[in-house]
């Protein structure tokens, strides 16, 4: 009896060891697929991360030292030896296509997938922007165009500023915030300014040291206007009084770049003429489309730096610092520019240019004017040295290049516009030297404009006098985002992409007459502002859209 109640409550006891039909149904199914779940989960991570580490070692391979050395040996070897015409053209054509184009794009991929913890964010995200330009390149101009302008329109609301209630003792509490995040200044800015030029006797630094970084970065935009107005009319002005080149086609200039270029063309595509090879360089550059590549690794830059990406590597770098840096440095070269093909009249490579390009000199002077703003962009006739499509790329490619920080990519670059400037040479559109000194100046300007970037002592004690007090803590944001304000960013966003997608191009320089006076005036009765920075970039973009 003992023994069966015994065996009784051993089956009872095991049987309460497991789940019942009432309670915890299924219990050990769920477990188990809960466990498989977390271990999916741990999986997919080093599944991604082995996925990239494949990528990065197969990229690693194909930029690597021998391969480079081996795309340079079959240069060489169909140089020296006498192989037949087909062989040393597929020999040059792997060796040039490696060296300045599949290197370049593989090395910026690179950069993209980067796990290096030295690689920052701001640098991969560089990187992206430029390649994605290129791969996105043979979009139809319009739907470019309005990419663009939504994209300027997205950063211009997404960047609007908070604006401090308490910035010290040059912004009073009488200070007002308007629609668009401007502030209205107080006559108190004015005052400690003014007390802080007391010693200076030179007019323009006693007015430039009033201004704070974002003041001057309107100006600089402004001089580049000016700059660019006033080169197009004089363009106009030397072409139509350089008598050779109007009543038929002088003979141009020795150019022993472009005799090399033409050369090295032949063998590439194995002609017999070197204008044969015009079509398929002419392919290649469009679908790299360089420059407008470089724009879009300048938005990224300035994206990076306005949300501060870049952590200690761009910690002492801003937006604004950037852009006046960029703008004087462009503002400057074309001054350079001006002023050299104006002084030396080159004759054009391109027969019949004039009659291609202008009309004949007109006899009064409003006709000149008029002709005079028709904007040059399709280029001159004897504006050539320098090249003003080396200074603007050049300068874009400093900037990006210097705020990204990352030798690969400043290498990558810096080879896809020696391409760049080689087929143009190649071309005709510029004699060698002009690219060669458009390049070369533009960079030693970058780096004399350096000091641009940083602020004025009057801006730093206010920043750190803020800092000190805690008037940061106290901030007034901009105003609810309505329609209203939607609508403001909105119009000149909408105007810049009219201009570049419908609007006649003969229009272009008086738009950007229009934007400049309505900048100027913005400026002048409420200083700089989010929304003037916006208006200024919508500028920007379609003037750098229709002369790039």
């Amino acid at each position: 009896m003992a023994a069966k109640l015994r065996r009784k409550n051993d089956a009872t006891s095991s049987t309460s060891k497991t789940p019942s039909s009432d309670m915890n149904l299924g219990a050990y199914d769920v477990d188990d697929h809960d466990n498989s779940v977390q271990k999916n989960h741990g999986r997919t991570p080093s599944t991604l991360h082995r996925s990239i580490d494949i990528i990065l070692s197969l990229l690693g391979i194909l930029t690597s030292t021998k391969l480079t050395v081996t795309a340079i040996a079959f240069i060489s070897s169909a140089s020296m030896f006498d192989f037949s015409e087909a062989a040393q053209s597929k020999l040059i054509q792997f060796g040039t296509g490696y060296l300045f184009i599949a290197k370049p794009l593989l090395s910026t991929l690179a950069v993209c997938f980067s796990n290096k913890a030295s690689t920052s964010w701001h640098e991969r995200i560089i990187a992206t922007g430029f390649l994605m330009s290129i791969i996105c390149n043979q979009f139809p101009k319009w739907l470019s165009s309005f990419v663009a302008a939504s994209t300027v329109f997205a950063f211009g609301l997404a960047s609007r500023q908070f604006v401090p209630m308490q910035e010290s003792d040059s912004v009073d509490n009488s200070s007002k915030i308007i629609p668009g995040g401007k502030l209205l200044k107080s006559s108190s800015k004015r005052n400690t300014t003014n007390a802080a030029d007391d010693n200076d006797t030179n007019p323009f630094l006693k007015f430039w040291s009033r201004l704070n970084i974002k003041e001057r970065a309107a100006i600089g935009t402004l001089a580049v206007v000016v700059s660019l107005l006033t080169e197009n009319f004089l363009i106009w002005v030397v072409s139509a009084t350089y008598e050779p080149g109007i009543v038929g086609s002088p003979t141009p200039l020795q150019d022993n770049g472009r005799i090399v270029l033409e050369a090295l063309a032949k063998k590439l595509w194995n002609v017999d003429q070197s204008w044969m090879a015009k079509r398929p360089l002419q392919k290649i550059r469009d679908t790299l489309n360089v420059q407008y590549a470089l724009v879009s690794a300048l938005g990224a830059s300035f994206v990076c730096l306005e949300l501060q990406l870049g952590g200690g590597k761009t910690s002492h770098r801003s937006l604004t610092g950037v852009a006046l840096h960029a703008l004087v440095t462009l503002a400057s070269a074309r001054l350079v520019r001006t002023i050299s093909f104006v002084l030396t009249v080159l004759p054009s490579q391109v027969p019949n240019c004039y009659r291609n390009h202008f009309p004949l000199p007109p006899d009064n002077w409003k006709d000149w004017l008029l002709v005079g703003m028709l904007p040059s962009s399709r280029g001159g006739c004897n504006d050539l040295i320098l090249s003003g499509h080396a200074t603007v790329t050049s300068t874009i490619a400093c900037a990006a290049t210097s705020v990204a920080s990352n030798t690969s990519f400043s290498v990558a670059v810096w080879t896809l516009i020696a391409l760049d400037y080689s087929i143009e040479a190649y071309q005709g559109l510029h004699y060698s030297v002009d690219m060669f000194l458009g390049g070369i100046v533009t960079c030693l300007l970058w780096h004399l404009t350096a000091p641009l970037e940083n602020e004025g002592e009057l801006e730093k004690l206010q920043k750190e006098k803020q800092r000190k007090d805690g008037a940061g803590c106290n901030a007034a944001r901009a105003p609810p985002l309505d329609a209203t304000v939607v609508a403001m960013y909105a119009a000149p966003a909408v105007l810049a992409f009219l201009v570049l997608a419908v609007f006649p191009e003969a229009y272009v320089n008086y738009f950007v007459i229009g934007y400049s006076l309505v900048a100027g005036v913005m400026f002048k009765k409420h200083g700089f502002s989010n929304f003037l920075q916006h208006e200024l970039l919508c500028m920007l973009m379609f003037t750098i859209g229709v002369y790039l």
